[in-house]
């Protein structure tokens, strides 16, 4: 399976697994050809990519860390939150509490394997799918904070609830296009508002309000809304910070496409190595979340191409990779292989959009043979 943008060149194509609304209920079947009434469908609930079946590698499907019910679960239990929150000014965290528990149930199935997390949403589901990745990203690199049980949970909460200010500007966070500076100005107030809000609810922890107060601050200073340091940002919210930059340059945005995850990691090192985001738990997450997820069409330094089918136990990076073609693009009986910078002419040289037309065609009559 791979994920490609909504376009006309899908219709024909396969649906690699299904779409669900928001109430969960299946609206288009895995397995389903996509017509050009389909794609639109898609396109009017506002979706810019889908996940398409690969017959060349049927067996690359990308696993996600959370189950599919929790993470519906946690969606749900996000929207109803915010719209309480829009309604009356109060919060519930009994519900988003069990949401946590059952994330970090999931998180400890497979402690040491890389992963994906589902890039799939609905610019109308924006928020609530980035707040359920933020909160599941945040426990993830938050390893090395080596917190409780209880601590983990608060965190969880707090990253859930980090973008919960946005509900005061939500002509700003749906509006179409880049903001303005102004509208810049005024939607960054969402981590003061947001830690207003929370620190008046009773069940949130003070330090999960910290979350949605200075996800936004940097190491550097750089930051918002006070330009915090170093130790003056506490380390729930760095956490936060890390999960937040990664999961919002890796989706579709109404105001910009997404980056592929090998260049999302590079771009979440490169402000570790500037001193704006924590190193250690950068590193954490280039170790748990890949960097090139199942369906990845990759071209190796030794020529050949390759699809990724899974995901080695020694780091995002480090992929398997079934060959498909020699260098010089001819097919092969696909060897898998393990991505692996010590052996040069296993690395990557560049991740492909997808197989060229000429090789597609040649596998394709491969398989048929």
């Amino acid at each position: 399976m791979r994920i490609a943008p909504l376009s006309e060149r899908v219709v024909g194509e396969r649906l690699g697994h299904a779409i669900h609304d928001r109430r969960g209920r299946v609206l288009l079947a895995a397995g389903v050809t996509l017509t050009p009434r389909y794609v639109s469908v898609l396109r009017r609930r506002g979706y810019l990519s889908v996940p398409l079946f690969d017959p060349l590698a049927p067996d690359a499907v990308p696993l996600d860390v959370v189950r599919a019910e929790v993470r519906q679960h946690a969606t749900a239990a996000i929207r109803e939150t915010l719209r309480q929150a829009v309604a009356d000014g109060s919060v519930a965290p009994e519900t988003l509490v069990q949401v946590v528990d059952q994330i970090l149930d999931d998180l400890a199935v497979s402690p040491d394997l890389a992963y994906n997390v589902s890039c799939l949403r609905s610019l109308r589901e924006y928020l609530f799918v980035h707040s359920v990745n933020v909160c599941v990203y945040a426990l993830t690199v938050a390893e090395p904070l080596a917190l409780e049980r209880d601590q983990l949970r608060d965190l969880g909460v707090g990253a859930l609830l980090h973008d919960i200010g946005k509900i005061y500007y939500l002509e700003l966070v749906n509006k179409r296009g880049p903001l303005t500076p102004e509208e810049q100005a005024v939607i960054r107030r969402h981590t003061t508002d947001g830690y207003e809000l929370l620190r008046r609810q009773a069940g949130i922890d003070l330090l999960s309000a910290h979350v949605a107060y200075q996800h936004h601050e940097r190491l550097d200073g750089s930051g918002y809304p006070r330009a915090r340091r170093g130790a003056q940002i506490h380390p729930w919210a760095q956490a936060a910070a890390v999960a937040d930059v990664y999961d919002t340059i890796t989706a579709d945005r109404t105001y910009g496409k997404a980056i592929p995850p090998h260049e999302a990691m590079a771009e979440v090192w490169r402000q570790a190595e500037a001193g704006q985001l924590n190193r250690q738990l950068v590193r954490q997450l280039m170790l748990r979340v890949a960097a090139y997820p199942e369906g990845t069409i990759l071209a190796l330094e030794s020529g050949e191409i390759g699809v990724v089918v899974g995901q080695g136990r020694q780091g995002g990076d480090r992929p398997r990779v079934r060959v498909l073609a020699d260098a010089r693009r001819e097919p092969v009986a696909g060897g898998e292989r393990i991505i692996d910078a010590r052996e040069p002419e296993t690395t990557v040289r560049r991740v492909l959009a997808d197989y060229p037309a000429r090789l597609r065609r040649q596998l394709g009559d491969a398989l048929l043979a």
